[in-house]
């Protein structure tokens, strides 16, 4: 069987070359995450260079797995909303060590596939209300957005005011600024690679101004002792450990779905294809519990993609190329450790303006569902917790719909949700 039989490109009306330009075309859109993420597990306590390498091998696997089972144009990689809740949250402000989030990550990975195989997923999605749909995604938007700006420096902490303005004339944040405006440039332009070209440009200006050190490009020097071997299933006894599987686990449901509906109808599908996209979510749970044994968190098809989808990218083809883009980053460990805060998160502030869009979709009609909505946009990024944002959101749409005499609208799989948040919080 040859490769146009396998993937259908006929069925699908592409071919080779268009494949090879799709993904080509995604993996530059999405190379940032090999910088960024090992930056981000590296802040959680884990080594940068092993963190390249586990960034680098999952986000190639996940992708070719995807393209193999699902015969779906889509990168994978892990979620940035999701990596941001691990580091700083669960490692950062729990206190956990990075073993208990990995073991929360495995868990929650196990359960993603049981509920991906049966019909559970499709009665949780069905329960989710739209308008709050888009509140979580844009949540985790502002909540990327305060990480990035904080690790600039230009949001501080105050005693009086929580939070405040920090040193706006300092180098690195007029360099963060800088490289904030390149991408939104070129992005607006619709050039490939706008973020990673934005990362490396800044990177380089701050080598040539001295701010941030010049570590090498290229090395063909295998990682040391793996975070693999770290690895310690028994931190999951730890009982905060617990409610930590249940926010993996759900937001890894609703934004996965999401993301994965919307690439599909860039196909220019007149209906989802639910089949292709269950297996593509099939993959995604694989991966997402193999990822946590190597020391990586939930995977998440890229809302990039759709840069290769518009390139003409059509079918399973399109990942496999964007997987083999990806091993061979793993030359330029040196080059990912050279790039610093400010330009990493002058990139992370970018996606997180991007991910805010679909609040606009909210039903400003009716105030069961934009109050709910709101709650859970703020409290997210506000406290600092994409889970307790969420809950807090789903039980106080329960109460208003409650009040409103429309109990018969609330799907009886939002009872148990709410419930299920109603004894995290109290726990």
């Amino acid at each position: 069987m040859t490769l146009a039989q396998f993937f259908k490109f006929e069925l699908n009306q592409t071919n080779f070359s268009r494949e090879l330009l799709a993904g080509l075309t995604t993996f530059v859109t999405m190379a940032y995450v090999v910088i960024i993420e090992p930056q981000m597990l590296h802040q959680a306590g884990m080594n940068l260079q092993q963190s390249f390498w586990i960034i680098a091998l999952i986000t190639a696997f996940s992708s070719i797995l995807c393209g193999l089972i699902s015969n779906l144009p889509f990168g994978m990689a892990p979620g940035l909303g999701l990596l941001s809740f691990f580091t700083y949250v669960v490692v950062q402000k729990m206190g956990l060590p990075y073993q208990a989030g990995l073991a929360a990550v495995f868990i929650a990975g196990l359960l993603f596939l049981a509920i991906t195989l049966t019909r559970v997923r499709q009665m949780i999605l069905e329960a989710i209300p739209h308008s709050l749909g888009c509140a979580i995604a844009a949540g985790i938007g502002f909540f990327i957005g305060l990480i990035a700006l904080r690790n600039t420096g230009l949001i501080i902490s105050s005693p009086v005011t929580l939070v405040q303005l920090g040193s706006i004339e300092s180098p690195s944040v007029l360099l963060f600024f800088l490289g904030f405006l390149i991408i939104a440039v070129l992005d607006r332009k619709n050039i490939p690679g706008a973020i990673l070209i934005g990362i490396l440009l800044v990177s380089a200006l701050g080598m040539l101004l001295k701010i941030s050190p010049f570590h090498g490009v290229f090395s063909a020097s295998l990682p040391h002792s793996g975070t693999w071997a770290d690895f310690n299933f028994k931190a999951i006894e730890n009982k905060q450990a617990w409610p930590l599987v249940f926010t993996f686990l759900m937001v890894a449901l609703f934004d996965s779905t999401g993301t994965m509906l919307g690439l599909t109808h860039l196909m220019g599908k007149t209906k989802p294809p639910i089949n292709q996209i269950n297996r593509a979510l099939l993959a995604e749970s694989i991966a997402t519990t193999g990822a946590s044994l190597v020391g990586a968190t939930t995977l998440a098809a890229f809302v990039e993609s759709a840069a290769g989808i518009r390139a003409g990218g059509r079918t399973g083809f399109t990942a496999i190329v964007i997987g083999l883009l990806f091993l061979m980053t793993l030359c330029f460990a040196p080059l990912a450790e050279s790039v610093p805060n400010y330009a990493t998160a002058c990139g992370l502030f970018y996606v997180s303006c991007m991910m805010v869009k679909p609040f606009a979709q909210v039903d400003w009609e009716e105030s069961s569902e934009f109050i709910p909505a709101v709650i859970t946009l703020l409290l997210i990024p506000l406290t600092f917790s994409i889970a307790d944002g969420v809950g807090l959101g789903l039980i106080c749409y329960l109460i208003l719909k409650i009040a409103q005499g429309k109990i018969r609208k609330i799907h009886p799989m939002l009872w148990l949700l709410t419930a299920v948040f109603v004894v995290y919080f109290a726990v």
